[in-house]
């Protein structure tokens, strides 16, 4: 059986709840140890040893002689549908964390072999090679928010060359694709777990914060499935919003 969480680690999650469902807001001061000791019948040294805790997640700031606040920087609210417009010259997450900052991607663009498990999310023979896009993607000034990684079989990037180049042009990847004649069409999955150590080490987050991980796959008018991208996202730095219904 799993071990239950200590104290300490169920003040965090209760705080961190407050702060990402916005019952706290960015720049507000959490209650003193003393109070948040009485309110979670905990002795003070679990309390500190919660606030550090939540100051690793990089929800709070601790300030010695003040208290601890609420980080004032804003997550990210993207819509799910950001992916299918274009603005300016982004699209994706660009779109989004405009109004957030400046937002950044470092890019890293490899040839990489089909293993079983993007065989089958791809519908292509394991080993088949690949073209893979791995980008960390945030806001200046702030820790990143999402990996995002990217296969793309080498005769769709026969097709559209420029693919392997870092920077593909305004609009990105999609754009490209649509232009050498796509028609693409979006499946998306999401699901939550915790981080993966590799994970907290390039998202700046603690092993007890929870990310989001989506597989995104792209089909073209003949069903087709010619992109995946897997998706890794910092959960408290990311809201993702999905907008439908009639008329929509």
């Amino acid at each position: 059986m799993p071990r239950p969480p200590t104290k300490a680690q169920a003040i965090t999650s209760a705080l961190a709840a407050r702060i990402v469902e916005g019952e706290l807001d960015p720049g507000a001061w959490l209650p003193s140890e003393r109070e948040l000791a009485r309110e979670f019948g905990a002795d003070r040294s679990t309390v500190r040893r919660a606030l550090r805790m939540l100051a690793g997640q990089g929800l709070v700031r601790v300030e010695h002689g003040s208290g601890v606040q609420v980080r004032t920087a804003g997550r990210i609210r993207r819509a799910a549908s950001d992916i299918t417009r274009q603005v300016g010259g982004w699209r994706g997450f660009h779109v989004s964390a405009q109004s957030t900052g400046t937002p950044f991607t470092r890019t890293d663009v490899a040839e990489v072999a089909a293993d079983e498990r993007l065989a089958r999310r791809l519908a292509v023979p394991a080993g088949t090679r690949l073209l893979r896009r791995a980008r960390v993607q945030g806001v200046e000034g702030e820790p990143p928010v999402q990996t995002a990684t990217t296969w793309v079989p080498l005769d769709v990037v026969e097709r559209v060359p420029v693919l392997r180049e870092v920077d593909t042009g305004p609009g990105g990847i999609y754009s490209r694709l649509e232009e050498a004649g796509l028609a693409i069409v979006f499946e998306e999955t999401v699901t939550c777990r915790l981080p993966r150590a590799e994970e907290q080490e390039v998202l700046e987050i603690g092993p007890e914060q929870p990310v989001l991980t989506l597989w995104r796959r792209a089909h073209d008018q003949d069903g087709r499935v010619v992109e995946v991208t897997h998706r890794v996202v910092a959960g408290h730095r990311h809201e993702l919003i999905y907008r439908y219904g009639a008329g929509v």
